[in-house]
């Protein structure tokens, strides 16, 4: 695996995203430490919960749990660092062409699911390129990216706590933390990032795992994937329907749940006659 370039690229993404994280939300720590301590209270026990059940996705495993482990560090390191960069450049580009009033009300609906979905789902690409034999199908793309989005999604819950602190002027720190937390994840956390790139690596997984289908089909398969999960996010980051969590929300867990459905009726079907070979290929 490690000679493999993907891994150098993986690597060298999240040690820079890494960086890029502590510099940013250490200094926010140190001053608002009792924010910071709710924080990791709260969404330590979301990111082992998480991680437990998308590992218990039937091709995440059977493989090797550093594997799911290399995943989450993507989406909390790698994708994240890529993330924070593009989004910060990209609105500014948006709001220099379409003015800053526009891009206060649409910009991280139009930004967010172009920069953020195609840095997670990365990831999985990452995988795919660094061990051939991981990502054999739709439902190992699914249960992937899942981890991958799930990484992300709690780091993010977790600058949200310094950046809500700092916009209400750091006079109510814990009630500012604990309000935040409530919408970030009692209100959101059941169809944010993981269900999103869940549905985007379940395409890349299409595209990637299932070599006996025609090129033109697993292309579209994987770029109607891609698209869908950039569409779930668009949608949950527009302007449309403000406070209306779980009219929102809902819809893009069912569009979550019928895309692992569909992925896993597809792995039951074929792991029978996959199966032989996919074993040889891993060993």
């Amino acid at each position: 695996m490690i000679g493999r370039p993907a891994f150098w690229v993986w690597a060298t993404g999240c040690a820079l995203g890494a960086y890029t994280t502590l510099i940013t939300i250490v200094p926010q720590a140190n001053v608002f430490s009792s924010g910071a301590l709710i924080g990791l209270v709260v969404l330590i026990p979301v990111l082992l919960v998480g991680f437990w059940l998308f590992h218990h996705i039937r091709p995440v495993r059977t493989n090797p749990v550093g594997y799911a482990l290399m995943a989450v560090a993507w989406g909390c390191f790698g994708a994240f660092g890529v993330a924070f960069a593009a989004n910060t450049a990209f609105l500014g580009l948006v709001g220099k062409v379409a003015g800053l009033e526009f891009v206060d009300q649409w910009g991280d609906a139009i930004v967010a699911p172009i920069d953020e979905e195609l840095a997670k789902v990365a990831g999985v690409a990452l995988l795919a390129l660094m061990i051939p034999w991981l990502i054999t199908g739709p439902l190992a793309g699914f249960g992937y990216g899942a981890l991958i989005g799930l990484g992300f999604q709690v780091v993010e819950d977790f600058l949200y706590v310094f950046n809500s602190i700092i916009a209400a002027g750091g006079i109510q720190e814990v009630g500012d933390t604990l309000s935040t937390l409530f919408v970030r994840v009692a209100l959101s956390a059941w169809w944010s990032h993981w269900a999103m790139t869940a549905v985007a690596g379940a395409g890349l997984g299409y595209f990637a795992g299932r070599a006996d289908r025609p090129m033109r089909r697993r292309a579209l398969v994987g770029l109607g994937g891609l698209l869908l999960g950039m569409a779930m996010h668009a949608w949950w980051d527009s302007p449309a329907l403000p406070g209306a969590f779980l009219v929102k929300g809902f819809p893009l867990l069912l569009v979550a749940f019928a895309v692992f459905l569909v992925a896993r009726h597809d792995e039951r079907t074929r792991f029978p006659v996959a199966a032989p070979a996919e074993i040889q290929r891993a060993t």
